[in-house]
């Protein structure tokens, strides 16, 4: 790949399948008592199956219904701490796996709007009457800032490490805006529709409520390009909350991203080394690392959230 072939590192890194690592653990439903779980599947307009689910707890406030939005990757059932949590505050969520993510289906993602697309249309098959508000992680959050742009039944949605464009997003990898905004004008032609949506106007004249939550010190999606820039455009409507040493996971606690990201880096150093080669020795290497000491959700980020969703 040349230097100049950002088209095709931005294919290679987001444009494909994601599955399980079967090895990393992960939540099930079971893990959490008195979590319910109600799943629905339906084909989108690409003839893919999606796979969407409804948490609950036994009492909930039915007059909103939070949409979890996941980031790139396998499922939703990567985000079962934090679905739990919005849980356990008495509320109901809806959450999916995007197109080429998780149990649904499709070969890859096919553009970083799909997800848009895919909660559009199942939002459309479902015709939810409550208050929906989006909460997304990442890819996520970029998607939830999406629906709030295009739906007007939405009017609030909180973005956890979100991005403001695909080109915002890719402008922390290489700070170089002609490179990025060529990915940006890729993008327009994969989707027309939701990759033309102009997220930065609307951050700066929206009359809907957005709770931004960031890291400053995200890797992932770089809060200087993304984060700060919403900041600066000064809309009292759009609230950005800034926390340190958090990296890309502002809503855990300090410890669970220092243990996420030293396990998770030396599990996936161990593999390129070729020194967890079998199946068996790849589980091996979490049996003493517990879940929840990578999951732990801070209780402060979370008072920002609900504090926001009950106003």
């Amino acid at each position: 790949m040349g230097p100049f072939s950002i088209v095709g590192m931005y294919q290679k890194n987001f444009l494909r399948r994601f599955d399980k690592d079967i090895a990393i653990p992960y939540y099930s439903p079971a893990d959490f008592p008195g979590l319910r779980c109600e799943e629905g599947s339906f084909s989108n307009s690409s003839n893919v199956l999606i796979r969407s689910y409804i948490y609950s707890p036994a009492k909930y406030d039915s007059s909103i219904l939070l949409l979890f939005c996941p980031g790139i990757g396998p499922g939703h059932t990567a985000y079962l701490a934090e679905i739990e949590t919005l849980c356990r505050a008495g509320y109901r969520v809806l959450t999916l796996d995007y197109t080429g993510c998780g149990a649904s289906g499709g070969e890859r993602l096919p553009s970083v709007n799909t997800p848009t697309r895919d909660i559009v249309e199942l939002l459309e098959r479902l015709h939810p009457r409550e208050e929906i508000i989006p909460i997304g992680h990442s890819l996520g959050g970029y998607t939830a800032l999406n629906l709030a742009n295009r739906l007007p039944a939405v009017t609030r949605a909180v973005i956890l490490s979100g991005f403001v464009s695909i080109s915002d997003e890719i402008m922390g990898m290489v700070r170089l805006r002609l490179l990025a905004n060529r990915v940006k004008r890729y993008e327009k032609k994969l989707d027309p529709v939701y990759g033309a949506l102009d997220n930065r106007k609307y951050l700066a004249e929206t009359k809907d409520k957005i709770l931004w939550i960031h890291s400053t010190d995200d890797p992932t999606v770089s809060y200087r390009y993304n984060a700060k820039q919403v900041l600066k455009l000064g809309n009292p409507n759009v609230r950005v909350v800034t926390v340190e040493n958090k990296k890309h996971n502002p809503e855990f606690t300090e410890a669970a991203v220092a243990n996420m990201n030293l396990w998770i880096g030396e599990y996936l150093r161990l593999v390129g080394e070729k020194k967890l080669v079998s199946p068996e020795e790849r589980k091996a290497y979490f049996r003493d690392k517990p879940i929840e000491r990578m999951t732990e959700q801070d209780p402060a980020v979370y008072d920002e959230i609900f504090s926001f969703i009950g106003a």
